[in-house]
């Protein structure tokens, strides 16, 4: 009885890091209109490498050349997750900009197979067919044939993730990992910065949305969210972690609605029920070994 108290109070606790994820991008888009994207991702994650430092002083810095390395690798695919993502939000609604990131969960086992030089399993197919269905229902309204700019970006965003997953899936054994993560996390604060800083202006002053989306998202969506989901890990299975995160675009679907008065179509309904659905099959019919690839996010 104490083991599933245990497990069940883990796995509500994981569904709050996939509300924070959720919610945030709605926080997210309103700062976009006080601050560049470069800019903010560079504040954002500057301050969670600190805060990671603050909360785990002693693993933080157990690193080497070679962590630095695998790192600064894994740093590029988040960068590039991050900043299409971001950017992606001033072109599209939170809601679809969730359940299109949702897509990297889908994308991984297809890209493991190319990794690994294999088919891809029939299950893998047909999530991706799926995934793909639900991307143009949500996507592209009746009537045409062209993804939105902003959808598009989100998409590029997803390949990021899933790449992302992949490596970490391949290099996070191997070294200590909150460490790691710092690396990741400086890696993308110092290059949105430095971009930020020769493309976009400064703010004259930052409002309170700017403020409330920095401090939520390089605190707890980014060093909480990965320093919970390392210790609560060892309470549950990395496939049931992956269905409650599955979540997070839910989360962000009623968030853009409560706070934005963003509201799906029955068509863009269908769209991200068909991800969802992707996503839920991808992670709970498939063969996992058990350092699951798809618990890994920063």
């Amino acid at each position: 009885m104490n083991s599933d108290f245990k497990r069940t109070e883990a796995e509500l606790m994981m569904m709050l890091v996939a509300l924070i994820w959720g919610v945030t991008l709605v926080l997210i888009k309103n700062a976009l209109a006080d601050i560049g994207p470069f800019l903010f991702l560079g504040i954002r994650f500057i301050l969670a490498f600190l805060f990671l430092v603050l909360f785990s002083f002693k693993n933080i810095f157990r690193y080497n050349d070679t962590t630095l390395a695998a790192g600064s690798l894994l740093g590029f695919f988040l960068f590039i997750g991050y900043v299409f993502q971001t950017v992606g939000l001033q072109f599209t609604t939170s809601s679809n900009a969730g359940f299109i990131t949702g897509v990297s969960v889908v994308l991984v086992p297809i890209m493991m197979a190319v990794k690994k030089r294999q088919l891809p399993s029939w299950l893998t197919t047909f999530t991706v067919i799926l995934a793909a269905v639900g991307l143009f229902l949500l996507s592209v309204p009746a009537g045409k044939i062209s993804l939105s700019y902003g959808d598009f970006l989100i998409l590029i965003c997803a390949f990021g993730f899933a790449l992302h997953i992949v490596f970490v899936d391949h290099y996070s054994h191997r070294h200590n990992p909150v460490a790691i993560t710092g690396v990741q996390i400086l890696f993308v604060g110092i290059l949105c910065m430095i971009t930020g800083l020769l493309s976009e202006p400064w703010p004259d002053h930052f409002t309170l949305n700017a403020i409330t989306a920095i401090i939520v998202t390089s605190l707890f969506a980014t060093s909480m969210a990965f320093l919970l989901q390392n210790y609560l890990q060892k309470f549950s299975t990395p496939t049931r972690f992956a269905v409650v995160l599955t979540s997070e675009p839910v989360f962000a679907a009623l968030a853009a609605y409560l706070w934005a008065g963003e509201l799906l179509s029955q068509r863009a309904y269908t769209g991200a029920g068909l991800i969802l659905l992707a996503m839920l099959l991808s992670i709970l019919l498939r063969k996992k070994p058990a350092n699951d690839p798809l618990m890994s996010r920063v």
